[in-house]
C-alpha cells in the first residue's frame, strides 16, 4: 500500500485526502456508468412525461356512400400508438396557432400536422390518379437530441398503422376480386367447353350437310339430265302424237269405205252362197235349162268383177294401215282378215279366186267359168278320173264354202264397221293425246330449265359449305384452346377464404417486420438498455482509467535518475492502476447487471472481461502519460470522445469506426458484446492482453528514458 500512497503524494495533500482520492478514482467509472444507465435506461417508459401536439386539419371524404374521416383515425392512432399508454407521448389535440406557440416556448417537443386533403389523398388509391397522403412532423428548437427522431418514428408508426388498415381493405377487395374473377373465368371456361362441343357438333353436322348437299347436287345434276332427256322424249312423243293423230284421221277416213266395201262383200257372198245353192239345186236341170244357166253365169261374172274391186280396196286399206298411225294390233287384225294374194284364207285371195274361177285367167289351163260350162255339164255326173268326186259333188262342196264365205264376209263387214267406229275414236283420242303431249312438252322444258338452275345453285351451295365446315372446325379448335387456357387460368388464379384474405391482407400490407421490439420506442429503449451496456462499460472504464492516471503518477517518484531496473519501475506504477481498473470493472459490471438481464455465469464472464478491460485501459493510460505526459492525457480524452461518437450510431465516419478498432476500446467492446450476444470473446480477450503487455513495454521504455534524465519541474507539481 506504501507504493500506492507514494504515488498519491502531492504537495499539500493529507493522508485523508489521499484515501478519498483513491475512493474517488474507484467511483469515477461507477458514477459515469450509473448516470448513463439512469438517464438512458428504457427511455420509452418515460415518454408520457413528454408533451406533443396534433393539429388535425383533415376534411373527411365519402367513399361508396360511407364517410371516411382518416384524419380522425390517424389522430386516434397517434394518441394510442404504439400500444401502451406509458410508452407514448402525452398528446394534445389543438389548433395550428397553439401548436406554433407551444413549439416556440418548448411546451411541445413535436407537432404532427394532418393536412386538409389527407383523407382524399389516402383514399385516392381506388381512383384513376392515386397520390400519397403526407403528414408534417415539426420538432421544437428546444427539443433534445433524439426527440425529433422519436417524434418522427411515433408519427410514422401511427401513419403506417392507418396506411396498413387502408391497404388491408384495398387488398381484401383485390382478393375478393380474385375469387370473383376465378368464378367468372370458370364459367367462361365452361361456356368455352360447351362452345367447343357445339362447334364440334356443328362441324360434324356441316360435314354431313355438305355431303348431303354434294349428293343432292349429284341428284340435281342427274335430275337436270333426266329432265333434258324427258324434254327430248316428250318432244318426240309430241311429234309422234301429231303423226298418230294424222294417221288416225286418215284411218278413220279409210275405214269408212272399207266398211261399205265389207257390207257389199257380205251381200255378194250371201248372193254367191244363194247362187251356189241354187246352182247345186239347179244342176239337175242344167241339161234341161242351158240358157238360164248361161244367164246365171253372166250374173256371176258381174258379181265376181265387183268382188275384185272390193278386194283391191281391202288390199289398199291393209297396205296403208301401218302408215296411217293406227295401232299395230289393229293393223295386224286388219291384215289377218284381208290377207294377201298368197293367203288362200284371206278375203283378197278368195275374191280373186272367185274371179279367176268364174272368168278364168286367159290360159288354156283356166279358161273361165263360161268356157268350162260345157265341160262342167259334161263332168257334172262324170268324175274327172277314177276315184274322184263328180262335178255335182264338187258343186255341193262349193256351195258349202260359199256359205262360209258369206259368214266370213258378214263378219268382215261387222268388223269393218267396228273398225270404222274405233278408228274415229282413235282419231279423236290421238288428237287429245297430241294436245296433251304439247302441254307436257312445255312443262318438261320448264322442268329441265329449273332442274339445271337447281343443279347450279346446289353446286354453289356445296362450294360454300367447304369454308363453312373449315370455319366450324377452326372454331372448335379455338374454343378448345380457349377452354383449356381459361381452365389453366382458373387453376392458376388463387382463391381465398375470408380467413385467408384477412391474413394475406395483413401480411401483404406490412410484409416486412423487424424482429425484436414491437415498436420504435421500445426498440430505442432496448438499444439504450441491454444493447448499450458494452458501450456504457467501455466508456466508463476508459474515463475511469484516464481519471486514475490524472491522480496517480504514471512513473514512481524518484524514477528519474533511479538506479532500479526500468521494468520494476514501470510495474511499481502499473499495479495500483491495474488494481483500481479491475475494481472499476467489477463495479461497472455490478451496476449494469439489471440492464443486462442475463444469468449469473454470463454476467460473471461479462464482469471478468470488464475487469480485464479496466487493467488494459489502466496500462494504456499509464503508457500515454509516461511517454507523452500531458499530450498523452489529451490523446486519452480524444479516445473517450471517439468512443462516444462512434458508439451511438453506425453512420459515424469510417475513419472514426476504423480508429476504434486500432485502440484497446475496440476489442474490449467486441468482447463484452460477444458475452451479451452469441459470439466468442476469445480473440478480443487475446488482443486486450496484447494491449496490456504492449502498454507495459512502452511504460518500461518511458521509465528507462526517465532514469537517464532529471525529473521535469511540471512533473513534481
Amino acid at each position: 500500500m506504501s507504493s500506492l500512497t507514494d504515488l498519491l503524494q502531492r504537495p499539500g495533500r493529507t493522508p485523508r485526502r489521499r484515501v478519498l482520492s483513491i475512493i474517488g478514482l474507484v467511483l469515477v467509472p461507477l458514477v459515469i456508468a450509473g448516470i448513463l444507465v439512469w438517464a438512458l435506461w428504457d427511455p420509452s417508459s418515460r415518454l408520457h412525461n413528454v408533451r406533443a401536439a396534433i393539429v388535425n386539419e383533415d376534411k373527411p371524404v365519402t367513399v361508396n356512400g360511407q364517410l371516411v374521416p382518416l384524419g380522425r383515425q390517424l389522430t386516434a392512432g397517434l394518441v394510442s400508438a404504439p400500444g401502451k399508454t406509458e410508452t407514448n407521448y402525452d398528446w394534445t389535440i389543438t389548433d395550428a396557432d397553439d401548436a406554433r406557440s407551444g413549439l416556440a416556448s418548448g411546451e411541445y417537443v413535436a407537432v404532427v400536422t394532418i393536412p386538409k386533403d389527407f383523407s382524399a389523398a389516402a383514399t385516392s388509391i381506388s381512383g384513376d390518379k392515386p397520390r400519397e397522403a403526407v403528414i408534417d412532423v415539426t420538432t421544437s428548437d428546444a427539443a433534445k437530441l433524439v426527440d425529433g427522431a422519436i417524434s418522427q418514428t411515433v408519427a410514422n408508426t401511427a401513419a403506417s398503422l392507418s396506411g396498413k388498415q387502408l391497404t388491408e381493405t384495398y387488398l381484401d377487395n383485390i382478393y375478393v376480386g380474385f375469387n370473383t374473377l376465378g368464378e367468372q373465368i370458370g364459367k367462361a371456361s365452361d361456356g368455352a367447353s360447351q362452345l367447343a362441343d357445339g362447334a364440334g357438333k356443328l362441324s360434324g353436322g356441316l360435314g354431313q350437310v355438305g355431303e348431303g348437299v354434294t349428293q343432292l347436287g349429284t341428284g340435281a345434276g342427274a335430275l337436270a339430265n333426266g329432265a333434258g332427256q324427258l324434254n327430248t322424249g316428250v318432244g318426240a312423243l309430241a311429234s309422234g302424237a301429231d303423226q298418230l293423230s294424222s294417221g288416225a284421221g286418215q284411218l278413220a277416213q279409210g275405214t269408212g269405205p272399207l266398211a261399205q266395201g265389207a257390207q257389199q262383200l257380205a251381200g255378194g257372198a250371201s248372193q254367191l252362197h244363194d247362187g251356189l245353192n241354187a246352182l247345186s239345186g239347179g244342176l239337175q236341170g242344167i241339161k234341161q235349162g242351158e240358157a238360164p244357166l248361161r244367164a246365171g253365169l253372166g250374173q256371176t261374172s258381174q258379181l265376181v268383177t265387183g268382188n275384185t274391186a272390193v278386194a283391191g280396196q281391202l288390199g289398199q286399206l291393209a297396205a296403208e294401215c301401218a302408215t296411217s298411225g293406227a295401232s299395230q294390233a289393229f293393223c295386224e287384225q286388219l291384215a289377218g282378215v284381208v290377207g294377201g294374194p298368197s293367203d288362200p284364207t284371206g278375203a283378197i285371195a278368195r275374191l280373186a279366186g272367185a274371179e279367176i274361177a268364174i272368168k278364168g285367167n286367159g290360159t288354156a289351163q283356166n279358161p273361165g267359168l263360161a268356157a268350162g260350162v260345157n265341160g262342167l255339164l259334161d263332168g257334172l255326173t262324170k268324175p274327172a278320173a277314177p276315184g274322184q268326186p263328180s262335178a255335182l259333188d264338187g258343186l255341193a262342196a262349193l256351195a258349202t264354202a260359199s256359205g262360209q264365205l258369206a259368214t266370213g264376209a258378214a263378219g268382215l263387214a261387222d268388223g269393218a264397221g267396228k273398225l270404222n267406229t274405233g278408228a274415229a275414236g282413235l282419231a279423236q283420242g290421238a288428237a287429245g293425246l297430241a294436245e296433251g303431249t304439247h302441254k307436257l312438252q312445255t312443262g318438261s322444258s320448264g322442268l329441265a330449265d329449273g332442274a339445271t338452275k337447281l343443279s347450279t345453285g346446289i353446286s354453289q351451295l356445296g362450294e360454300g359449305f367447304t369454308p363453312l365446315t373449315e370455319g366450324a372446325t377452326s372454331l372448335e379448335g379455338g374454343a378448345v384452346q380457349l377452354a383449356d387456357g381459361l381452365k389453366t387460368a382458373v387453376d392458376q388464379l388463387p382463391s381465398y377464404s375470408k380467413q385467408q384474405r384477412e391474413k394475406l391482407s395483413s401480411v401483404v400490407a406490412d410484409p416486412i417486420r423487424t424482429g425484436g421490439k414491437e415498436n420504435a420506442t421500445e426498440s430505442l429503449g432496448g438499444a439504450l438498455g441491454a444493447q448499450g451496456a458494452p458501450f456504457y462499460a467501455v466508456l466508463a472504464l476508459w474515463l475511469g482509467a484516464l481519471a486514475t492516471f490524472l491522480v496517480l503518477r504514471p512513473l514512481p517518484i524518484g524514477a528519474h535518475g533511479s538506479t532500479r531496473p526500468s521494468p520494476l519501475l514501470a510495474l511499481r506504477a502499473f499495479w495500483p492502476g491495474a488494481l483500481l481498473g479491475a475494481g472499476q470493472g467489477l463495479l461497472v459490471a455490478a451496476v449494469l447487471a439489471p440492464l443486462l438481464k442475463i444469468d449469473f455465469w454470463p454476467w460473471a464472464g461479462f464482469a471478468a472481461i470488464a475487469m480485464l478491460a479496466g487493467v488494459a485501459f489502466a496500462a494504456t493510460n499509464q503508457a500515454l502519460g509516461a511517454l507523452l505526459g500531458g499530450v498523452g492525457k489529451f490523446i486519452s480524452m480524444i479516445v473517450a470522445i471517439v468512443v462516444l461518437a462512434s458508439g451511438i450510431i453506425a453512420t459515424a465516419p469510417a475513419l472514426l469506426q476504423s480508429a476504434v478498432g486500432w485502440m484497446p476500446v475496440g476489442p474490449a467492446s467486441d468482447a463484452l458484446r460477444a458475452i451479451t450476444g452469441d459470439g466468442s470473446p476469445a480473440g478480443s480477450i487475446t488482443v486486450l492482453v496484447l494491449w496490456t503487455v504492449g502498454a507495459l513495454l512502452v511504460s518500461t521504455f518511458a521509465a528507462a528514458r526517465a532514469r537517464r534524465k532529471p525529473e521535469p519541474v511540471e512533473a513534481r507539481i
